[in-house]
């Protein structure tokens, strides 16, 4: 009886921190489809009749940095897998000297919190020329994303049988094929999680953009919405935040769409990838 009351308890309180966190979700999307003089009025008012315009002028305003951020972002993770794939199958697969103690020090940097690696990769970036280019954000993406990207990719080849890859040699089969026709297709969890992961941390990114981007053109979805903050001087000189509502909508709806496709591999790669090794 006391079991099953703690169990109900722990659901209900489940419940309300699960409601309490979809409340400010609720409510950014409330306000992205009503007019700015409206919530100022009533804040806690319904969409009713929905404006869907402020939907229209941020898409307008956000599309640019949004393809910036979209193909930086991409590419960034097809350059994270492909070489997390190949330094993941190394360690995992190949013998040679040194290999123990250079995973581990690959290891060594996942302790190395970001932002102390602000100041030394910004002055390497200004040094190279990189600054105020797109490849100043691509180089130092991809590099970042190795760290988790060989840890995991390593665990979980380290966890499949030998003896497909002997039997591959066998036939013939050099390395490169071996990696493409055994490991990379018994790996796609994994290299889904690895993806998503990376997705997510580069396209919510602000503050190495802040760094290396100035030219407007250039800028990315987060440094657009720094400073997004549109106002309709028709009606009002304050900011219009039915716009400002709708164009977080709009910044959220790529991030959503990526982790909703790859949710079940995402979850298969946590739950093996993730724990072998």
């Amino acid at each position: 009886m006391r079991s099953a009351f703690r169990q109900t308890l722990s659901i209900a309180a489940l419940a309300a921190l699960l409601f309490l966190c979809f409340v400010p979700l609720f409510m950014m999307a409330a306000m992205s489809l009503r007019k700015s003089l409206d919530i100022f009025g009533n804040f806690w008012g319904l969409p009713y009749p929905p404006h869907w315009t402020n939907y229209a002028r941020a898409v307008a305003l956000l599309t640019r940095p949004a393809l910036n951020t979209l193909w930086i972002s991409l590419s960034s993770v097809a350059g994270v897998l492909v070489f997390a794939t190949l330094s993941g199958y190394a360690f995992a697969r190949l013998r040679f000297a040194g290999r123990e103690v250079l995973f581990y020090l690959i290891l060594a940097l996942m302790m190395v919190p970001g932002m102390l690696l602000l100041t030394p990769n910004y002055i390497l970036a200004v040094n190279l020329g990189l600054r105020d280019t797109y490849w100043g954000l691509w180089l130092f993406y991809v590099a970042g994303g190795q760290v988790v990207g060989i840890f995991l990719l390593r665990n979980f080849l380290q966890s499949l049988p030998e003896e497909l890859f002997e039997a591959a040699r066998v036939e013939g089969a050099s390395e490169l094929q071996c990696i493409y026709h055994i490991a990379v297709p018994l790996s796609s969890p994994i290299l889904v999680t690895v993806g998503i992961m990376t997705f997510l941390g580069l396209y919510n990114d602000l503050i190495w953009p802040l760094l290396i981007i100035n030219a407007p053109e250039r800028e990315t979805l987060m440094q657009a919405l720094l400073h997004f903050n549109p106002v309709d001087k028709r009606v009002s000189s304050r900011a219009d935040l039915g716009i400002q509502a709708a164009g977080y909508v709009v910044a959220s709806i790529p991030a959503l769409i990526v982790f909703w496709f790859g949710m079940k591999s995402y979850i298969q790669g946590i739950t093996s990838g993730a724990v072998k090794g």
